[in-house]
């Protein structure tokens, strides 16, 4: 994957994560959240990450062959129950528009049997990019430097990569919260770490970044 150009997450750059905080001595500390990448009944199979501060420390995916949207988000809620997530954030781009009404409806269930609601958000990849005057690279207002906000998610997690690299490999300083570190126990870890590095970016006729 190094080899290609404009991989936007080197692959040294990911094994460099695999367990990243425990080889710089960090805490698991921070925001508990979930995350699900809605699929059909095709071959894709459906994706839940579960991750604990800057550590992603769960994965899981099923096939949603034989069931449906919804049945698919209860299978979300279970797993954000299980593991102690307060919180789901899925694709809402395609298949994944159908989630919002679900979720509302299975949130609406907890209530009515005493139970918590699951605080659940939609990320939209096509929407405009956040904060547009903002500079998350220096010099550049996002909404000058990112076509969309896939494109600006996509860089926030190669910066994160990034900085964990020179953490590891360099011992440069960096706010413990600006890393990331991939639990190494993780099952598909491999197959991840592959993945991680396969998307690539370049630049449209305006000089934004397309991932």
């Amino acid at each position: 994957a190094a080899s290609v150009e404009g991989v936007l997450i080197p692959s040294a750059w990911v094994q460099s994560a695999v367990g990243a905080a425990a080889r710089l001595g960090l805490g698991a500390t921070g925001r508990r959240g979930a995350s699900m990448d809605v699929a059909d009944e095709g071959r894709d199979k459906i994706a839940l990450c579960g991750a604990s501060g800057i550590v992603v420390e769960r994965l899981h995916e099923f096939s949603g062959r034989g069931s449906d949207i919804f049945a698919s988000t209860e299978r979300a809620f279970e797993f954000c129950d299980e593991h102690r997530y307060g919180e789901l954030t899925y694709d809402a781009d395609g298949l994944g528009a159908g989630v919002r009404g679900d979720a509302r409806v299975l949130n609406e269930r907890r209530i009515a049997s005493g139970r918590a609601a699951l605080t659940v958000t939609a990320f939209r990849g096509s929407e405009g990019v956040l904060d547009p005057t903002r500079e998350d690279v220096p010099g550049r207002k996002n909404e000058d430097y990112f076509a969309n906000r896939k494109a600006q998610s996509w860089w926030s997690l190669r910066t994160r990569f990034q900085r964990t690299h020179l953490a590891i490999a360099q011992g440069k300083e960096f706010a413990p919260d600006q890393l990331i570190s991939l639990h190494p126990e993780l099952p598909e870890l491999g197959r991840l770490c592959a993945e991680l590095s396969q998307p690539t970016f370049s630049t449209n006729g305006v000089g934004k970044i397309v991932v």
